[in-house]
């Protein structure tokens, strides 16, 4: 979305920059897809902080953070309760809009914990913070949206790449073993949520957009 030539999706499907920008797509609840992206990006600006409070500045996958003797139980015991607060969104996300959206199949929240119900109020007042002054009907505020989320949603790839890798780099190596496992469930399920729920509608719109965007192409040529 941020080149300016596109990018490929599949090793045969390379999608123009225009795709996205094009006026004229008839996308459907655009003021839901832009109140999910938001809340979404400023979990993941959480995340971010308190990734580099705990493990540094650096890439986590490379080993490249803060050194071995740095990480105990206690950062570990915080990083995976972050990681809990994180998929609370997101379970509140699926709770408050998958219907809508027509997302979140398979994916099973957590709605025993009671955390998703009271998150719902909570959820509300934060889009209403994040969205204050914002056009919430316009496809170009929801296309930066989306940018600005996958590109802040690096840091969870990072994470499941040094926890899943083999060897499991330095980092993760220091923590407890429970804490370990426990991280690295919680990371497969931020995944998983981002599989079923986000690239769902995302890749969705996608579609239409590049129906759209054949059939200028098609008229382009014709004449």
């Amino acid at each position: 979305m941020t080149s300016k030539t596109g990018g490929y999706i599949t090793r045969r499907l390379h999608v123009p920059q225009e795709v996205w920008s094009q006026g004229g797509a008839k996308l459907t609840n655009i003021p839901e897809k832009i109140r999910v992206v938001e809340v979404l990006c400023s979990a993941l600006e959480d995340i971010q902080s308190w990734s580099v409070e705990y493990f540094g500045a650096g890439n986590v996958s490379n080993g490249m953070g803060m050194g071995i003797g740095s990480i105990g139980k206690k950062e570990a015991e915080a990083w995976a309760s972050k990681l809990e607060e994180f998929l609370v969104v997101c379970d509140g996300v699926v709770g408050n809009f998958g219907k809508k959206l027509g997302v979140g199949e398979g994916f099973v929240t957590k709605k025993s914990s009671g955390k998703v119900t009271s998150w719902g109020g909570k959820l509300t007042r934060q889009l209403d913070k994040l969205t204050n002054g914002k056009n919430l009907d316009s496809p170009a505020t929801y296309v930066q949206g989306l940018a600005k989320l996958f590109n802040q949603a690096q840091i969870l790839d990072e994470h499941t790449k040094a926890v899943c890798c083999q060897p499991i780099a330095p980092l993760y190596a220091a923590f407890p073993p429970e804490y370990r496992t426990g991280s690295e469930m919680k990371l497969r399920r931020a995944s998983e949520f981002f599989a079923k729920v986000v690239l769902t509608f995302v890749i969705r719109d996608m579609a239409l957009l590049l129906d759209k965007y054949v059939k200028k192409c098609e008229k382009w040529l014709a004449e």
